[in-house]
């Protein structure tokens, strides 16, 4: 299934993986989705060889048939293996929230967030923004992103991605916290950006932004 023209083209999205074989991602969860049909835990025994292989380890955990405490464990176990964003993103975008489970799951990102290490927090921050942008979280979220100490590029990006998605979503309640002075410039820069390149948010919406960035520099 490798592909060497998009090994190249993804190597040079992530600097530093050299494990890439160069397989597209529907294909992988292809595969992740069969692994879960049949003895996943076996498969899971088995280290990853390549960052193809990391990435269906990732979806089988965050997608296999079982309960949230094993999934939970299971994620503790893969965090180590996340190296880079799209591993990150992928598992995030994956993972299965049932919702009797879904404040021990909301409680388990928040703490992720607190860990200060550059992937553990930005998983916590992207499973935010997946899994919890919604009335009854939106506050504590906005709240713990924006007072989330920098520890990383990758972990200042997801930072910036997910509050951008909690602007678009709840647009006054993120505003509020955006520029109250507590998120770092570099971070809330980056945060209108992301909102800046949404099609979501109109042009008017995106220069008013853009004039509160300024602005909040000049303070």
């Amino acid at each position: 299934m490798a592909e060497p023209d998009f090994r190249e083209f993804t190597s040079k999205l992530m600097p530093g993986t050299d494990n890439i074989l160069g397989v597209r991602i529907p294909k992988l969860r292809k595969i992740a989705k069969d692994i879960t049909k049949e003895d996943w835990r076996d498969f899971l025994t088995y280290p990853s060889h390549s960052f193809e292989h990391s990435i269906i380890r990732g979806v089988v955990i965050a997608t296999a048939p079982m309960e949230t405490d094993e999934r939970l464990r299971l994620t503790e176990m893969y965090i180590p293996e996340i190296t880079n964003w799209a591993l990150n993103d992928t598992f995030c975008n994956s993972w299965k929230v049932r919702k009797q489970d879904a404040e021990k799951v909301f409680s388990y990102c928040l703490a992720l967030v607190d860990r200060h290490e550059e992937f553990p927090s930005r998983v916590g921050a992207v499973m935010l923004m997946s899994h919890f942008l919604d009335d009854g979280h939106i506050d504590a979220v906005n709240e713990k992103l924006v007072t989330c100490p920098r520890c990383g590029y990758y972990l200042d990006m997801g930072i910036a991605w997910a509050l951008s998605f909690c602007f678009i979503k709840f647009p006054e309640r993120t505003e509020k916290v955006l520029f109250d002075g507590r998120l770092e410039y570099e971070v809330l820069n980056m945060t209108v950006r992301k909102i800046c390149d949404s099609y979501r948010v109109d042009k008017a919406e995106k220069e008013r932004l853009k004039r509160r960035l300024k602005e909040s520099r000049s303070l």
